[in-house]
Parts: structure tokens; C-alpha cells; sequence
């Protein structure tokens, strides 16, 4: 039988899930207290207790995308050499290529947009952010590329911009071009 921490952990990871769908449809606006619940499927009086506010709610939908990330960085085969391959593997982990990473991608963009004038959110956006870098640098890393703060600012910016330009374009274009956008930046590195 579950424990209470446990059905509150569930009822929790539904509501962000929630949040998540709502936010990617319709923007952070779309998160009003009767439409996560229903989104959810939970009575909104059972979230007043973890999520009391929406502000809480947003919080909690960025703070859950780093954890995310790591996750699928973690899973990459292990076996995969060190250098190009193993460099495209970690960035393009990154990229909205699947329905999954384009719900993350929608909601860090909402969100980050957010964290401009929300000052709570800022600190959840720095460790999006910084886990971003962080697969950046190890990708530099596998391509013999150490210590380059400007190697490593450029292909984090880099990776932002074609984030935002696979949000932007949607499923309308194959996302070859994308490839070969990585592809080539990768070479820069000698990969």
C-alpha cells in the first residue's frame, strides 16, 4: 500500500505532467487552477497542499526538465567511443526530435521566457541551463576540446538557436537539415 509521501509524489509528477501539456498548447496563461486539475484529472483542493499557487506550479514544471536531461544523457550506450559520434550523440539528445523533447523544448522555452521578470523562477532556469552546458562541455570534451570557454559559449548558443529553430519550424521540414546544421558545427571542433 502506498504511503502518503508516495501518493503525493504520484499525484505531483501528474499535476507537472499536467502542467507541461497545458503549457505547450497554450502557453503559460493556459495554467489556471480548473484547468490543470482537469488536465490532470485531480480535485484542485488536493494540490492546495503541494502546489499552492501557480507560481509554485511553474517552478516545479522547469525545475523538472534538468532531471530529465541528465536522465537521457545517462542512458546513452556506453559503448559509443569518444569523439564525433559519441559528441553528435550527447547534443543531439538535446534536440526536439521526438514528442517528448519537443513538450520539454516547449516548456523551457515558455518558461524561460517567464524567467525573465519571475525572479523564483530564475534559479530553476540556471540549472536548465547549466545542464545544457554541462552536455555541451562533455560533448566538446569527447572531440579533445578542454578549458575553451568561447568553444564551449558558442556551441551552447549554438544548440539554443537550433532548439528554437526545430520549435519554430515545427514538423513541417524533415529534421535533416538540423543534422547537418550539428554535423557541420561539430567540425569546427575537428569532429
Amino acid at each position: 500500500m502506498a504511503t502518503n509521501k508516495e501518493k503525493t509524489r504520484a499525484r505531483d509528477t501528474k499535476v507537472i505532467a499536467a502542467a507541461w501539456r497545458l503549457i505547450a498548447r497554450g502557453g503559460v496563461t493556459a495554467l489556471t487552477v480548473k484547468a490543470l486539475a482537469t488536465e490532470a484529472d485531480v480535485a484542485p483542493s488536493s494540490m492546495l497542499y503541494t502546489m499552492p499557487s501557480h507560481a509554485v506550479v511553474r517552478e516545479r514544471a522547469l525545475e523538472a526538465i534538468a532531471p530529465r536531461i541528465r536522465d537521457r544523457i545517462g542512458k546513452l550506450p556506453a559503448d559509443t567511443e569518444e569523439g564525433p559520434e559519441r559528441a553528435r550523440a550527447l547534443l543531439t539528445s538535446l534536440l526536439p526530435l521526438d514528442d517528448q523533447r519537443r513538450l520539454e523544448a516547449s516548456v523551457l522555452v515558455a518558461l524561460s521566457a517567464s524567467a525573465l521578470t519571475e525572479p523564483a523562477l530564475q534559479p530553476a532556469w540556471r540549472e536548465v541551463d547549466g545542464t545544457i552546458r554541462d552536455v555541451c562541455a562533455q560533448a566538446l570534451r569527447t572531440l579533445g576540446v578542454r578549458g575553451d570557454v568561447v568553444a564551449l559559449d558558442h556551441l551552447h548558443t549554438f544548440i539554443n538557436g537550433l532548439v528554437a529553430q526545430l520549435m519554430g519550424r515545427g514538423d513541417q521540414r524533415s529534421a535533416q537539415w538540423a543534422y547537418a546544421a550539428l554535423d557541420r558545427e561539430l567540425l569546427r571542433y575537428g569532429g
